[in-house]
């Protein structure tokens, strides 16, 4: 029996933006597990925005994730996510909860079709009936 495989990514965010008189800073860090029981995540991150350098509104979230992906028969496949979180700043707070069911079809192109023609033979063709 050989070993079970788990991927762990960890990583970390760092990211700034302004335009014109706004700006917004990102940082925060998380990990996502791969393993055959389904793919896991986790992160923390924090929001800063400003206006003119001023009106500062600091968000902090915290968020679990989950996927797995089915197989179902030769051609089809059955996805499941869900998500969980948590955000707060100076004027609120929030919790979001969601998932998404995905079913993926995939056909094969190609192929010759055979019959339901008609099949001219001999030497006295006329044109097509």
């Amino acid at each position: 029996m050989g070993k079970k495989k788990i991927d762990v990514s960890p990583y970390i965010i760092k990211q700034s933006s302004q335009d014109g008189k706004f700006s917004s800073d990102d940082s925060g860090f998380g990990a996502d597990v791969y393993s055959k029981y389904g793919d896991f995540g986790v992160s923390k991150t924090k929001n800063t925005q400003r206006y003119d350098g001023k009106n500062k509104v600091t968000t902090k979230s915290k968020n679990l994730t989950y996927g797995k992906n089915f197989k179902v028969g030769d051609s089809s496949s059955l996805t499941l996510e869900g998500n969980y979180g948590k955000s707060k700043n100076q004027y609120s707070k929030s919790d979001t909860k969601g998932g998404k069911i995905t079913f993926t079809k995939s056909f094969s192109e190609g192929g010759v079709a055979r019959g339901g023609g008609a099949a001219i033979r001999g030497t006295g063709f006329k044109g097509v009936f």
